[in-house]
């Protein structure tokens, strides 16, 4: 592995790291503006990935994954929430399951407007990196002035998308299966709430096996698209 792939790796774990702190700070704040501040006296409202990592979820899987590089994904340490501090229950709950997927989705949107405004201001040079960027030719990053600031925007774009679909499997634990508990009539919750222990498990097999081959296609393929209009 040369020089460049390292700190590239180096560059797309980080964004991982701070991503993750981001929608388990938000899906924090959004406990306590729920009514429960537990995971604010534990200081989990915060940007600091020290105060939200988890062993298997935000260091070993991730390493992993880009030691082969396949793409990248994970989690944080869950938000603890007490439901009885809560002020509707059933309302609050889905709220704070489906902030993490949103502040990820979010951060992906904001990326893409970044990225494309990079593109705009730098013209056919950016464009050129940006493509680059995206597609990982190492072999020209050389050649691509913009082609550092291209990588981390468009890393930041394809590592939040990831996030967000990943989460929104509807599986327990993971943010998608807690919303269709909430959502799915009670005979139907309690019959996805028995796959819990195996929920992650089966939420990998799906993201490497199905959103692993499926997102990157169509992900890169909006982003080739809107980098070329905007030139």
């Amino acid at each position: 592995m040369d020089a460049q792939r390292i700190f590239a790796g180096g560059v797309e774990y980080l964004l991982l790291l701070l991503s993750l702190s981001a929608r388990e700070a938000f899906k924090a704040w959004t406990a306590e503006s729920c009514g429960d501040s537990t995971a604010r006296l534990l200081g989990r409202v915060s940007l600091n990935p020290l105060r939200h990592l988890e062993l298997v979820g935000s260091i070993i899987l991730p390493v992993i994954m880009l030691f082969f590089g396949a793409p990248i994904f994970g989690w944080g340490r869950p938000v603890p929430v007490l439901e009885k501090n809560l002020r509707e229950p059933y309302r609050d709950g889905l709220l704070i399951a489906s902030a993490g997927p949103f502040c990820n989705g979010v951060i992906a949107l904001l990326g893409i407007a970044a990225l494309l405004v990079a593109v705009r201001i730098t013209g056919q040079p950016g464009e050129q990196s940006a493509l680059w960027a995206l597609f990982h030719q190492w072999d020209k990053a050389g050649a691509a002035p913009h082609f550092p600031l291209m990588f981390t925007l468009t890393d930041l774009v394809t590592v939040n998308t990831f996030l967000t679909v990943f989460h929104l499997i509807p599986l327990p634990p993971l943010d998608g299966g807690r919303i269709a508990l909430h959502l799915l009539p009670p005979d139907w919750a309690e019959k996805l709430a028995a796959i819990r222990p195996a929920g992650f498990m089966i939420g990998m097999a799906l993201a490497l096996l199905v959103i692993g081959v499926l997102v990157p296609p169509l992900l890169f393929g909006i982003l080739s698209i809107l980098i070329q209009f905007v030139v």
